[in-house]
């Protein structure tokens, strides 16, 4: 499948206003079949739910995760690391690796510790262990997993800008690192990832030609999943499937794995859930707040089921609409980690065949 162009321009803000929240403006010129480039750092109103418990499955229509945004302490610094270590192509705010954009947040209290912990080397720690620092393998820790063509100009590419990576304690073909700001990455081809979904997409199933390689070593598919640090997996699960609509595919989530967590289902990508001791604070209080966070995006259909759903559990959120009318909410998970939904009308929902677990219709892109 050929990879979409992008085309994300930045434009000036200016203030506008939306229902009962004043928010200042951020804009990205939008086209439709475009990836969305969203850089939210300005301050806006907040809004707190004081109802009642959500109901169990709220229907939410998901498109995929759009972008990741990172913390970092210096942007061009980030740049470098990404394209000449990486190999990843530079966009107006981060990078692209595929089909995903990499969001640099550039910030100098970054509440999150960097090293790593040596003594944090096991596949899953005995129970009470507290973190000193970052696991040794970055795949017990929060994480994105993005599909390549091939790991070895990767390995290679590591190798000679001495940074050090762990393969899959598990045998996949998977390779973790860090960057310099301690953000974990897992890298693999599609095979490694095709089987733990039910609808993989296949912009993720890297095309690669020979004569591309030679000027570009490494062809990058796009996000296959991220994975978050919690402290309890039934509360997680709550809150991400009963109040936030995602898919539960946890039955295909290897059985070896030692220790709780869940694979769930938003669109077109996944988020594996993690029960393993967090080195990062993990309340809302000790963050840098909503559009300055390391975060998660996803694009939605319609924000109205989100907010709702927010609203009736007593989440607060944050609200703010682009110059192009996008409309995005942030919001914290029980752990504190932040999630950022973009509001996508062109979104077409995938029929999906319950009986098969497959798509009904040819694949058609979601975001």
């Amino acid at each position: 499948m050929s990879m979409r162009s992008f085309l994300p321009l930045l434009l000036a803000a200016s203030p506008h206003s939306i229902e009962m929240f004043t928010i200042p403006m951020r804009t990205i010129a939008r086209t439709k079949a475009l990836q969305r480039s969203l850089s939210m750092t300005a301050s806006a109103s907040t809004s707190t739910g004081t109802g009642s418990s959500a109901t169990s499955g709220t229907t939410v229509d998901y498109g995929g995760i759009p972008h990741i945004g990172v913390l970092v302490d210096n942007k061009q610094k980030a740049l470098a690391y990404y394209t000449d270590i990486l190999k990843m192509k530079p966009s107006p705010n981060g990078v692209f690796a595929g089909e995903t954009q990499i969001q640099f947040l550039e910030s100098s209290t970054n509440p999150d510790p960097i090293d790593v912990d040596p003594t944090y080397n096991m596949s899953a720690p005995p129970p009470g262990y507290i973190a000193e620092g970052r696991p040794v393998h970055a795949g017990r820790d929060r994480h994105v997993a993005i599909t390549l063509h091939s790991l070895e100009p990767l390995k290679a590419s590591l190798e000679a800008n001495n940074v050090p990576y762990t393969m899959s304690y598990s045998g996949r073909q998977a390779l973790f690192c860090r960057d310099l700001w301690g953000n974990g990455w897992e890298f693999g081809p599609p095979v490694t990832y095709a089987k733990a979904t039910r609808l993989f997409p296949p912009y993720l199933d890297v095309d690669v030609e020979a004569a591309t390689l030679e000027t570009e070593p490494i062809r990058w598919g796009g996000v296959a999943h991220v994975g978050l640090l919690v402290q309890n997996t039934p509360i997680t699960r709550r809150f991400y499937c009963d109040v936030l609509g995602m898919v539960d595919e946890t039955d295909l989530r290897p059985e070896a794995l030692p220790f709780p967590g869940l694979f769930l289902r938003c669109g077109e990508q996944q988020v594996h859930i993690l029960e393993l001791p967090n080195p990062d604070p993990n309340s809302v209080e000790q963050r840098p707040g909503h559009g300055r966070d390391r975060r998660t995006a996803y694009s939605v259909k319609s924000l109205v089921p989100v907010v709702q759903a927010l609203e009736q559990e007593g989440v607060k959120y944050r609200r703010e609409v682009l110059v192009t009318r996008e409309s995005v909410v942030f919001c914290y998970d029980p752990d504190a980690n932040e999630l950022m939904f973009v509001e996508d009308g062109d979104i077409q929902v995938i029929q999906e065949d319950m009986i098969n677990m497959a798509p009904m219709v040819p694949w058609t892109r979601l975001w």
